[in-house]
């Protein structure tokens, strides 16, 4: 709970400062709450089909790594085309990355599978 605590208070200062920077740090944000999700993931079978079956290692950190590269790119081409969007992607990041952090504060709160 403390982790969640923790990114919900940057979100928020970082949020607050609407700078030029405000997508990267969106980024940043977006990022490291999935790095924290794999973390979390580590060692547990995987529920996510995108991601494969079995428990999670290297291969779906690869995988995840990949989609996240992928969602990145996508979001810096577009705003290179049309930078009026750049509130909606910031905002977007920190909305997906508070609801993987979310996933990755139950991970580690289910008792239930073994590390």
């Amino acid at each position: 709970m403390k982790i969640l605590a923790l990114l919900v208070l940057s979100m928020l200062a970082a949020a607050a400062q609407e700078r030029p920077r405000s997508w990267n740090i969106s980024v940043a944000f977006f990022a490291g709450s999935q790095m924290v999700d794999a973390l979390s993931s580590r060692g547990r079978i995987e529920a996510n089909p995108l991601l494969g079956h079995g428990p999670f290692g290297l291969r779906q950190s690869a995988i995840k790594g990949g989609i996240v590269g992928g969602v990145v790119l996508t979001e810096w081409l577009i705003l290179r085309r049309h930078p009026d969007t750049k509130r909606f992607w910031t905002w977007t990041n920190y909305a997906t990355g508070a609801a993987t952090a979310a996933v990755a504060v139950r991970n580690w709160n289910r008792p239930d599978d073994v590390r």
